[in-house]
């Protein structure tokens, strides 16, 4: 039998910000060791209400809505993901609890850690390339029309090379604003497979959904469910106002096995999963067993999560170093030559 929530609770869900990665990680980690600790749930909300201020107003409505009687999931259901509250919710009815909240709160942090990674690797090239921009631009807008007043240049060859340079600027700025947007209205799933397409972060992408798949498996087949069930719970109806990434995925896992093929084959099927991920779904596990193997695969994935982004920000960072140096002379150059020439007229 589910619990439902009446209109009245429903309506207090609604009304709960939405937590940032960096809080629910301290969260849930602080709540699962007070609650590890003997201390009773709210208890452990007072505490943590008097250690961060800024979560007064809203562990205050998490305590009213439990003392409504209201599950810890349900009141969670607009501040964090579809994956972490089947996690809650299992956890509460096997009483496993605090565990399971010390290990989503190291789960969040280890997937901010690969974020961050992730960031690091694409900021190189982007602000390089900002950075070459401006540049560009700000020679182009002030020196530029210094050096043609003093070469006596045609102010119509000065007007057509800016409108030139304009027109460029423009389009450049217009496919990039169109390549955005595109971006952000393309399906998630899509977007994954584009990533894991690119050479360079590919790899990094493929680690990245392949440990966060194992390590909620692991996670949800420890607290007894099976496969088919972890699936079923993900496309649960609920998920449909919060379409998190993992609840695409589980979705598009139902489908393909509604027609007969197994989650091995799927996986194989599917470019943004490490193959070897596969090989544990075809040996017939018990659940508990395979949630152990699973657990440290994920551990696995992680470590090549790390040792991939360092090896990438290793080899971008001279490369970029290198193109940024380059840029550099030739603007140098740019200055220096007209100058030299408007200098070496005046002498003639």
């Amino acid at each position: 039998m589910h619990w439902r929530p009446s209109k009245l609770q429903t309506m207090f869900t609604r009304r709960s910000p939405t937590f940032k990665r960096q809080d629910q990680v301290v969260f849930f980690q602080e709540l699962g060791e007070l609650l590890q600790s003997g201390y009773s749930i709210a208890q452990s909300l007072d505490i943590l209400a008097a250690a961060h201020e800024r979560w007064v107003t809203w562990l205050t409505r998490v305590k009213h809505g439990l003392n409504q009687g209201i599950p810890l999931n349900i009141i969670l259901d607009h501040d964090v993901s579809r994956p972490i509250l089947l996690q809650i919710k299992l956890a509460d009815q096997h009483g496993n609890l605090s565990q399971t909240l010390v290990e989503i709160g190291q789960n969040l942090a280890q997937i901010q850690q690969q974020q961050q990674k992730i960031k690091q690797v694409l900021q190189y090239p982007l602000v390089l390339i900002c950075l070459l921009f401006v540049m560009l631009v700000g020679m182009r807008c002030f020196l530029y029309p210094i050096l043609q007043q003093w070469q006596g240049a045609p102010d119509n060859t000065t007007s057509q090379t800016s409108q030139t340079f304009y027109l460029i600027i423009g389009i450049l700025i217009g496919l990039i604003g169109l390549g955005i947007l595109r971006w952000r209205q393309m399906l998630a799933q899509r977007r994954l497979v584009i990533l894991a397409h690119l050479w360079w972060i590919g790899p990094i992408v493929k680690a990245i959904v392949t440990y966060q798949v194992a390590q909620q498996l692991a996670t949800l087949l420890a607290n007894g469910l099976t496969v088919p069930e972890i699936i079923e719970e993900m496309c649960d109806v609920r998920a449909a106002k919060n379409k998190h990434l993992a609840v695409v995925l589980a979705e598009d896992a139902r489908r393909w096995l509604k027609t007969g093929q197994t989650l091995s084959e799927y996986i194989l099927k599917q470019p943004y999963y490490n193959r070897a991920l596969a090989g544990y779904f075809s040996r017939g596990h018990e659940p508990q067993v395979l949630a152990g193997y699973l657990a440290y695969y994920a551990k696995n994935q992680l470590q090549q999560v790390m040792q991939r982004t360092n090896r990438l920000i290793g080899t971008l960072q001279p490369l970029f170093f290198g193109i940024i140096g380059l840029a550099i002379i030739a603007v140098y150059l740019s200055m220096l030559l007209p100058m030299y020439q408007t200098i070496g007229g005046l002498y003639q």
